[in-house]
């Protein structure tokens, strides 16, 4: 049983990154580039105690008002009424991601070293027979 569940814990985390990388891959190529405003922090609980997750505001090139919260945690170096980079596409604007290198360095790594790990955890208690 633990070998699946490491298996499929594995793939879920090289699916998620591999996912996240194609995404940004399309908005670094058609993605439009405008200046967001963080607007507050998302609080949620975690193991370790509570966990920020930046509320992010900006405007699109027809004027529409858009809100997104970053699919990372952390708000080191994002205050409230902090400018941030964002990137979105034109035909999908709710899609939007901060622009910032460690962030797309992190949303894409994480995901796929955890994905990597739980993989092979799972391949080697296969081939170990635990």
């Amino acid at each position: 049983m633990w070998v699946a569940i490491s298996l499929l814990a594995g793939l879920a985390g090289l699916g998620s990154g591999t996912r996240e990388a194609m995404i940004r891959h399309r908005l670094q190529r058609e993605g439009i580039r405008v200046r967001g405003l963080v607007v507050r922090h998302r609080v949620q609980s975690g193991k370790d105690g509570p966990v920020y997750f930046a509320v992010v505001e900006f405007v699109d090139a027809q004027g529409s008002r858009h809100t997104f919260q970053a699919g990372s945690s952390g708000v080191k170096g994002l205050p409230v009424d902090g400018g941030v980079p964002v990137r979105y596409l034109p035909d999908s604007p709710d899609d939007a991601r901060i622009d910032l290198t460690r962030r797309r360095v992190g949303d894409v790594a994480g995901p796929l070293a955890v994905g990597t790990l739980f993989t092979a955890i799972g391949i080697w208690m296969l081939a170990t027979g635990r």
